[in-house]
């Protein structure tokens, strides 16, 4: 028996796949494309994380901080703090503290983010202290801006003539556009590109502590000052060490320069971060031992509440008392508290009333012959029934007591 044919459509259907991988692989080729993704996990948060990482690879450890929360434990003098930021979280307190740390033999970067002549500006403890301040170019330093002059009509047609001279210190269209630091170790000097918007002038008094100059035709943008044992030195901006302008130029031997600047060999400290911690990182900072204690002792504690031993105790049955046990429980609260006459009052005139209501001629007797009635009544000795009719003291003794109430109580009933 013979396979049937194969249908007529999926022999076209075949023939044309494989025409078209034909011409596919005839037509294409493969090739290789780079797409910037940007950073990744620590460098897309800190962007210093070249810096660290080429510092260690020096042999210069390095570490970066995302808070200014970290500056309350500062490391020793021997290293180098970086800060870029503005400094908005450091109080004067905490900017005292970092010069003082500086004079006992620390190196501390800042960078100044204010202007000097700007009436609006936030004041900077630590360089206003040593004399340092940053202009903007082609602004003026400081008083009152001159008035406009009127501006005159243009002429009709060009002067004749030669154009101009421009002066010779104008600045050349070859100009480089990067500042140059020189070096003794070092028989070129550093290439390095800072902000030309800005410069950085000092006084006076802090001239006399200058160590190192870095600037261009804009003017000063680099300014290490010796402060105490240590130094201080004042950035325009931190461009040089952020990625990737680190790449760039000298810039990369310019931070290792700038770590090992007045002999320092110690961890270098990039504080990114211009925030305090929470009051819960904070505490866990600096007090996780304390904390990690009082959770475990809070866990034993809440374990030991919830635990039993044994069945749960049943509901204890609820008791009814005769009513009879009350009057005897207030009688005896009573003749505790003395007041036995009272009592035995009461129980005198309970035994006058049913007499008086059995009997009307018996409260004209005397007591002789209430006493004479009574016996014949209950069948009692005459003496007992007189003693229970005659009124006595507070009755301290509980069985005289006792007895006399039981008489007269006796005599009511067989009335």
């Amino acid at each position: 028996m013979s396979d049937p044919a194969v249908p007529r459509g999926w022999l076209y259907a075949l023939a044309g796949l494989a025409a078209l991988a034909g011409l596919f692989f005839a037509t294409c080729e493969p090739y290789q494309a780079e797409y910037k993704t940007g950073y990744r996990g620590e460098a897309a948060r800190n962007q210093y994380y070249a810096a660290q990482k080429l510092l260690s690879r020096m042999g210069m450890p390095a570490q970066g901080f995302p808070n200014a929360g970290v500056l309350t434990a500062l490391p020793s003098e021997s290293s180098t703090l970086v800060i870029p930021t503005p400094r908005r979280a450091l109080g004067e307190a905490a900017s005292r503290r970092l010069l003082e740390w500086a004079e006992r033999g620390g190196h501390l970067v800042v960078v100044t983010w204010s202007l000097w002549n700007d009436p609006k500006r936030r004041p900077d403890p630590i360089l206003d202290a040593l004399g340092v301040h940053q202009f903007q170019n082609g602004e003026d330093d400081g008083g009152d801006e001159p008035e406009a002059e009127p501006e005159s009509p243009a002429p009709e047609t060009e002067p004749e003539g030669p154009p101009p001279e421009e002066p010779e210190d104008a600045p050349q269209e070859d100009a480089p556009d990067y500042a140059e630091a020189d070096f003794p170790d070092r028989e070129s000097p550093l290439r390095v590109r800072f902000d030309s918007r800005f410069r950085l002038e000092m006084d006076d008094e802090a001239s006399k502590s200058l160590v190192l100059e870095i600037g261009d035709d804009g003017g000063s943008h680099w300014l290490t000052l010796r402060h105490g044992k240590g130094l201080v030195t004042a950035l325009t901006d931190d461009y040089f060490m952020s990625q990737p302008k680190i790449g760039d130029l000298d810039h990369a031997e310019l931070v290792y320069r700038m770590s090992r600047l007045g002999g320092h060999r110690g961890i270098v400290w990039f504080v990114y971060g211009d925030q305090r911690p929470s009051v819960l990182g904070f505490l866990w900072r600096h007090g996780w031992m304390v904390l990690t204690a009082a959770a475990a002792l809070l866990a034993l504690w809440v374990w030991s509440a919830s635990r039993r031993f044994g069945p749960l105790a049943g509901e204890p049955p609820s008791q009814r008392r005769e009513l009879m046990e009350h009057v005897r429980a207030a009688g005896r609260l009573q003749w505790k508290n003395g007041a036995a006459r009272e009592l035995i009052g009461a129980a005198r005139e309970a035994l006058f009333a049913r007499m008086r209501e059995r009997h009307p001629a018996f409260e004209s007797l005397d007591r002789a012959e209430q006493a004479r009635a009574l016996e014949k009544l209950s069948g009692l000795a005459r003496a007992r029934v007189a003693d229970a009719l005659v009124a006595i003291g507070a009755e301290s003794e509980a069985s005289r007591f006792a007895g006399k109430v039981a008489i007269l109580e006796k005599l009511r009933r067989s009335l």
